[in-house]
């Protein structure tokens, strides 16, 4: 088994169900490369779409969406303090709510989303929407981008190495790329291993290390801007990755009191340490296009 990105030897890392949603008995074989360290399901599911339950998209009621715009301010500020607005490329940006805030700051956005009734939505809500499982494919055909976004997207892609070639090709110079991935080097990774749930089998095809997406950046002409594992996302998934990854399948199950108890003392008492470098169960990373890239 070779890397897909890197073409680096690999060796079979680890056997995992599908602990968080029990969709099905299946176990499902992770490689590792041994060069640049990435994990992926080198046997993608043909039937995909199957593993993603109807709930995987829960509906926001109405009187929680403000709410839930108003949260993404941090992220739209990643790329107002870097650009001004212009378009806008989101890559599965499931129900809108980051496109929404992002619109209402003056971009133009173009969604690129493989779930029908998502794009639907966001065509409600007054955005572009294009409906696809292929997203490189649209990019190649969409006019130049001031930005573009994956927020916990590019795990999911069954080949994104190809979308983030596409992205990079398709920013203007001085343009910027900003995604969030869960992060292989977590420290509950280690501990967890196969149950760990932001592993998330088979959703989760492809766990990328920071070095390795860095490294894959700079040599699309993409350079390093900002990077943290200690963003409100990435604090939310790391309590979550305590709460949840112990827990008997399905481990996102709703109320398990208990769990959230164990999640906020483990967090407690690791937080410090896990903050330490990029030691957290996700990661977000900022790129700016750089002229000539």
């Amino acid at each position: 088994m070779t890397c897909p990105r890197c073409g680096g030897a690999a060796s079979f890392a680890l056997r995992a169900a599908d602990r968080n949603r029990t969709v099905t008995n299946e176990r499902f074989d992770y490689w590792r490369c041994g060069g640049c360290a990435v994990l992926w399901l080198p046997e993608v599911p043909a039937d995909l779409g199957r593993y993603y339950p109807p709930d995987y998209h829960p509906s926001i009621a109405p009187h929680d969406l403000e709410a839930a715009i108003a949260a993404e301010s941090s992220r739209v500020e990643l790329l107002t303090r870097r650009v001004e607005p212009g378009q806008l490329v989101e890559i599965g940006p499931s129900q809108g709510v980051f496109a929404r805030a992002a619109a209402r700051a003056g971009f133009d956005v173009v969604a690129l989303e493989m779930d029908a009734d998502c794009c639907r939505r966001l065509e409600r809500a007054g955005m572009r929407a294009i409906n696809t499982a292929a997203p490189q494919d649209e990019l190649a055909q969409l006019a130049p981008s001031r930005a573009a976004v994956l927020w916990h997207v590019v795990e999911h892609l069954p080949e994104p190495w190809a979308v983030l070639r596409a992205l990079a090709a398709n920013l203007e110079p001085g343009g910027v790329l900003a995604l969030a991935t869960p992060n292989p080097d977590a420290v509950q990774f280690r501990i967890f291993g196969a149950r760990w749930v932001h592993l998330d089998a088979p959703r989760h095809l492809t766990l990328i290390p920071f070095a390795a997406l860095r490294d894959e950046a700079q040599r699309l002409g993409l350079r390093l801007v900002a990077a943290t594992a200690s963003d409100d996302v990435g604090r939310q998934l790391n309590r979550l990755g305590w709460e949840r990854s112990w827990l008997r399948p399905p481990a996102l199950r709703p109320q398990v009191r208990f769990a959230h108890t164990v999640g906020a003392a483990l967090t407690r008492m690791l937080g410090a340490w896990e903050s330490r470098g990029l030691r957290g169960a996700a990661y977000t990373a900022v790129f700016v296009k750089q002229a000539g890239g």
